[in-house]
């Protein structure tokens, strides 16, 4: 007997919860499968970036994981007992000017919850052993912890199985790789220092750096590089008291480890993100250092972008050409990723004279530079992930007057930029411009400037409506009071705060992606552009 799902999904980590879970809430429950077990806690990545705390609120997670976390606000590099420099990592435009530290399997315990919530359950111990790929499904096969071999046909299969991927090798997707030759260990201590726990914490020594940040329940992380390739495969509390002694000024008496790890930095990068009906996301189609913390957060916005793309073509309210886009726009931030990890494991674990003196001066200069801070810390919350070169995105947007309230400063986000939240008024209290994006689908924002007229705004909102053909929700935004004929999806902004953050000067058209990236902005009332939007995108009513 052959199964058959739509979407079958290979592993069940944060890149493929936040998959299903993105696709269960669009109407498409995914199969999911992993070969690990229920119980494993994995811990290495423990950093939760800006974006993808957005993208957790998106899905109704934020909140909780921050209640499960350490929010982190700086980052302090050391050189010996000296601060060579303290970066600020909230300065990002963010509604989480944070970095939030917490343990892997937290993240998936919370993931997991919400994906059981929608009706998705994973299958652990569940492994796939083949696979054949035919012209309107892929044959696999999986092999289940009894011995029982099952043949299922999925019209999609995700391979979201990390770095030694059998998806990926099976399908004969062939990736570039190189070895940074770093090696480094991991593992979570208990210690009494006097650091403060809002913070990490970089140290510099001749032989190598120790970075240590707090974790939950009173413990440290301490990651800590080695002379050579050649990590400690278990590495024990000697491992890491030795590190500490020897780069820091800190107490070395280490006690209590709870995990431990050892990795050598790699990188890698699969050719290709679709092969027909096969895709790749997070470590599967995309390895690198661990430097700078990137990696979860990379694969669970690959997810977010592939979610309601697979979700519009399972469904049949789009082609199955809008996968493309998957590749052409996660492709070149994926390797960007991977190229400045790898730069910036080389210029950190650098032990020449050399490199240590030009670490230090780059690190004091750095610090002493908002600009280079806010840029830096734009980039560490994954704020400087753009789209403008997609196919997928449209601008109709001109230099228009200034009007008395305009912000000349503000030119607002681009087609294929991330958006800005902002508070916006009902008739009973503000409303986060986020909270009225998070229904999936598209959101068609109508900024009405210093238009309050009901006949006007009605006729400005059945016509959007008209536009949007059953693809998502309308949001009219208005400088003056409310109208005083009660009217659904109208706002207030009685300070033009929302209006400049979007650079709006006069009568606008914002179209959100589900993504949360803007599909297509206008600087006129004019919904053609909006139908061109859909036609580009391949969806249907």
């Amino acid at each position: 007997m052959t199964t058959t799902t739509d979407v079958l999904i290979v592993g069940a980590g944060p890149t493929g919860l936040v998959l299903a879970i993105d696709l269960a809430r669009r109407g498409v429950i995914p199969r999911i499968i992993d070969a690990g077990r229920a119980d494993h806690r994995e811990s290495r990545a423990v950093s939760i970036v800006a974006r993808s705390l957005e993208m957790l609120d998106d899905l109704g997670l934020a909140q909780a994981a921050i209640e499960r976390g350490i929010p982190l606000h700086t980052l302090n590099f050391y050189q010996g007992t000296t601060v060579l420099a303290e970066m600020d990592v909230t300065a990002v435009d963010s509604p989480f000017p944070l970095d939030l530290c917490i343990p892997q399997w937290e993240t998936v315990g919370l993931l997991r919850e919400r994906a059981e919530e929608l009706g998705v359950t994973v299958e652990w111990g569940t492994r796939l052993v083949g696979q054949q790929a035919g012209e309107h499904s892929v044959s696999v096969q999986l092999g289940h912890g009894d011995g029982r071999v099952e043949r299922c046909e999925t019209r999609w299969l995700i391979g979201a199985d990390g770095a030694h991927s059998t998806v990926r090798e099976s399908a004969g997707i062939t990736r570039t790789r190189a070895d940074l030759k770093r090696g480094f260990i991991l593992g979570d201590v208990a210690v009494d220092w006097p650091l403060t726990r809002d913070r990490f914490h970089v140290y510099f020594g001749r032989t190598g750096l120790v970075a240590v940040f707090p974790m939950t329940g009173g413990y440290w992380r301490i990651l800590a590089s080695t002379p050579d390739d050649q990590p400690p495969q278990a590495p024990g509390l000697d491992d890491f008291a030795a590190c500490v002694a020897e780069r820091t000024p800190l107490d070395s008496h280490v006690h209590d480890l709870q995990w431990s790890s050892s990795f050598v930095a790699r990188e890698s990068l699969a050719e290709r993100l679709r092969q027909g009906r096969i895709l790749l996301a997070g470590d599967a189609a995309h390895n690198h250092s661990p430097v700078g913390g990137q990696g979860m957060n990379t694969g669970m916005q690959d997810a977010y972008n592939l979610g309601w793309k697979l979700a519009l073509v399972v469904t049949g309210r789009a082609g199955e050409s809008l996968l493309d886009s998957y590749e052409a726009e996660r492709r070149p931030v994926v390797k960007a990723v991977v190229d400045a990890t790898s730069a910036t494991t080389r210029a950190v674990t650098g032990s020449t004279l050399v490199a240590r003196r030009a670490r230090r001066h780059a690190l004091r200069l750095f610090g002493r530079l908002n600009p280079v801070q806010q840029r830096l810390s734009n980039a560490f919350g994954e704020h400087l992930v753009h789209y403008r070169d997609s196919d997928l995105v449209l601008e109709r947007w001109h230099a228009s007057q200034a009007r008395a309230w305009s912000d000349v400063t503000s030119t607002g986000p681009e087609a294929g930029e991330l958006v800005r939240d902002v508070y916006v008024e009902n008739r009973e209290r503000p409303v986060a411009l986020r909270h009225l994006l998070r229904t999936p689908g598209h959101h068609l924002v109508l900024f009405a400037a210093d238009t309050t007229d009901s006949p006007t705004l009605t006729a400005w909102h059945t016509s959007a409506h008209k536009a949007m053909a059953g693809h998502g929700e309308v949001h009219v935004i208005t400088r003056g009071h409310l109208p005083h004929d009660p009217m659904d999806d109208v706002f207030a902004d009685l300070r033009s705060e929302a209006h400049n953050r979007y650079g709006v000067r006069r009568p606008s058209l914002y179209l959100i992606r589900p993504d949360k990236y803007v599909g297509f902005r206008g600087d006129s009332v004019d919904f053609a552009p909006v139908n061109d939007y859909f036609r580009a995108l391949g969806a249907r009513p």
